[in-house]
């Protein structure tokens, strides 16, 4: 924990940090719209309904849309305060999707197996050397063939420290467990950031 003067903070990118960014508003991933990639994703024959995880499901916006498509859908997140939206939100249109509370770099609490998986935002802000552990266990919960989508920043020189990025090694690392499909570049924000579209081996 930093102190700031009488103020103690949470440490960057833990639960009370989370939780504090979506009390205070202060969400500009969050913008209410299922991301496009996502819906074209989605309508392609070769997507098999069943299970499906979101990590960093925040709000839970894309677990929903994903239960008014056919899967069963579990999100994850380390924000109560996120969860607790998301929750609301699934009563109030009757959507099936479950949330839990939980570390999405260790997935070994989970005991079902995905034909999808998503990640809008959250393997980016993962530490490198958790990384490994995330890509290990998510290839376990995900069957032959599976879809697994990636949002992410892309790692930059001129970003601030400790700021989220990924590189061609963390998407190399992805390897053998995964084959990467196709890659799309853009901006978010003012930093470079990429989809990624891999399949289970």
């Amino acid at each position: 924990m930093a102190a700031t003067g009488s103020v103690v903070e949470p440490e960057r990118g833990s639960p009370a940090w989370w939780d504090l960014r979506y009390l205070s508003g202060d969400i500009p991933w969050d913008m209410g719209i299922v991301p496009p990639e996502i819906e074209r994703l989605i309508s392609l024959p070769s997507v098999q309904r069943g299970w499906a995880l979101d990590l960093g499901c925040g709000s839970g916006l894309s677990s929903r849309y994903l239960s008014r498509q056919g899967f069963r859908v579990v999100g994850v997140d380390l924000s109560l305060s996120a969860l607790g939206r998301a929750n609301r939100a699934a009563r109030a249109e009757g959507a099936t999707a479950h949330f839990i509370a939980g570390d999405v770099s260790d997935l070994t609490f989970l005991a079902i197996r995905c034909t999808l998986a998503l990640d809008v935002g959250c393997f980016h802000a993962i530490p490198s050397a958790a990384r490994p552990a995330y890509v290990s266990s998510l290839g376990k919960l995900l069957l032959p063939g599976a879809h697994y989508l990636l949002y992410a920043f892309e790692l930059s020189p001129s970003a601030e420290h400790g700021s989220p990025g990924v590189g061609p090694r963390d998407i190399a690392g992805f390897a053998p467990h995964f084959t990467l499909r196709w890659a799309q570049h853009g901006m978010d924000r003012e930093r470079l950031a990429s989809w990624y579209l891999l399949q289970r081996v």
